[in-house]
């Protein structure tokens, strides 16, 4: 039994997507957890300059991801217009 070739790439369009999504929320929940220690530490007079730093760069890492994300969307598009074309 042949396997479309199309259907093969729909699907790892699909994955890539799919995992790009799954990562941005782990991101997200990072940045939360990671947000709610600052302000815990800022309520007791701590100024954590790392922290700040950290949650700095996860949301970079996400506002990646999101670009990431779109471009796996296009891929996913661009497969299911090939595939009924």
């Amino acid at each position: 039994m042949a396997i479309n070739k199309d259907v093969i790439a729909i699907n790892n369009a699909l994955d890539e997507f799919i995992r790009t999504g799954e990562e941005i929320g782990r991101k997200s929940e990072q940045i939360e957890s990671y947000e709610a220690k600052k302000y815990l530490e800022s309520m007791q007079g701590i100024e954590n300059q790392s922290l700040h730093y950290h949650i700095e760069r996860l949301k970079h890492y996400r506002d990646d991801l999101m670009i990431d994300k779109a471009r796996a969307e296009t891929a996913v598009r661009e497969a299911f217009e090939h595939y009924y074309s």
